[in-house]
């Protein structure tokens, strides 16, 4: 129960983080101090990063057999 509140809470915060541009509050909260662009780019960097570091797992796996 612990956890989906932390996963819950987290979700929120990053549903408002995102649709901050939308109300004209970019920058004039202080809960988030970074630009709200950062909340589109940062799940898309870490999505390449999994996709990379997965893949070159695989690659190795293959290349040592």
């Amino acid at each position: 129960m612990n956890r989906f509140l932390v996963l819950t809470f987290a979700f929120i915060y990053y549903l408002i983080w995102l649709v901050l541009p939308i109300f004209e509050l970019d920058r004039k909260l202080y809960l988030f101090p970074l630009p709200s662009v950062y909340a589109v780019y940062l799940p898309i960097l870490l999505l390449l990063l999994g996709v990379i570091l997965v893949g070159s797992y695989m690659g190795y796996l293959l290349l040592i057999n």
